[in-house]
């Protein structure tokens, strides 16, 4: 008798093991069928550090294999600020008086703050929630990658005293850069820039999803943008990076790779990590 008690009783836990079993891989199964990447129907937000600044973009999928995104990169305002000597090449004879062009010191200030917009679709080749991706897309922002900037009162001052002479004044006077002397403008500033393409196509590829299926996912990004051949300016005219290597370092084979180095980097390297959420 207490046999068969105990082998009802085991059935009876058998079969609601089973059931709730069956149930369990029910509510998975639905829970796994309702979220699907169409056309749109997702939508994800994203924010994060890399070489580009701060990045925050808005997602979209359209199919499990492709996700598009639009968003922002903003690098905060990285300042650097040195003083540097101003130096001068004579003075000013003035009815058989020399009159000494003042020497002095100016604090230059160089700004690498900059905004850049992208566009990209990134494509998860195996489909399904796999999480490794390749992007490709384009940035555009400011042609501006690096400005230096400076005043000089003093210099000012004394053009000021003596305005007939203002550009035999500034003609003998510049910034003192290694060997290279920086003119100085009419207004005594120092205005110079690098600059490359303001449109840049973009390649990459990282690990993660841009619409993750679960509400917050992280993601990691490697890749680099064709910005084109550097180019130095200053007062908005071009400078020979060759001439200025030359006054610099003297000709020869150093000046001869600086310049060809700088003519050649053509590449800015991407580097992102990203705190993504889903919100739709």
């Amino acid at each position: 008798m207490n046999d068969k008690i105990l082998t009802v009783y085991i059935d009876s836990v058998m079969k609601k093991i089973v059931m709730m079993a069956a149930l369990s891989l029910v509510f998975v199964t639905s829970g796994y069928a309702q979220f699907k990447r169409t056309a749109f129907n997702h939508v994800g937000l994203n924010v994060g550090p890399g070489t580009e600044g701060i990045s925050l973009g808005v997602a979209t999928p359209v199919t499990n294999f492709l996700e598009l995104e639009a968003g922002v990169n903003v690098m905060p305002g990285f300042k650097v600020n040195a003083d540097v000597d101003l130096e001068t090449n004579g003075s000013l004879n003035m009815g058989g008086v020399d009159v000494p062009i003042p020497v002095s010191t100016m604090e230059l200030k160089g700004d690498f703050a900059r905004t850049t917009f992208n566009v990209k679709a990134n494509v998860y080749p195996f489909g399904g929630n796999s999480k490794l991706f390749v992007a490709a897309g384009f940035s555009v922002g400011g042609n501006k990658i690096a400005k230096l900037s400076g005043h000089s009162d003093e210099l000012e001052n004394f053009i000021n005293r003596y305005p007939g002479y203002k550009q035999e004044i500034l003609d003998q006077v510049g910034v003192a850069l290694a060997d290279y002397q920086v003119k100085l403008d009419e207004n005594c500033n120092v205005d110079g820039d690098i600059r490359c393409n303001s449109f840049r196509p973009y390649l990459g590829l990282g690990f993660g999803r841009l619409v993750p299926k679960n509400r917050l996912g992280f993601r990691v990004e490697l890749g680099c943008q064709f910005m084109g051949s550097l180019k130095v300016y200053q007062n908005d005219e071009e400078l020979d990076i060759h001439e200025i290597l030359d006054g610099t370092l003297g000709a020869g084979d150093e000046s001869d790779k600086i310049s060809k180095f700088i003519e050649n980097w053509k590449f800015y390297p991407v580097l992102k990590f990203q705190l993504v959420g889903r919100i739709l």
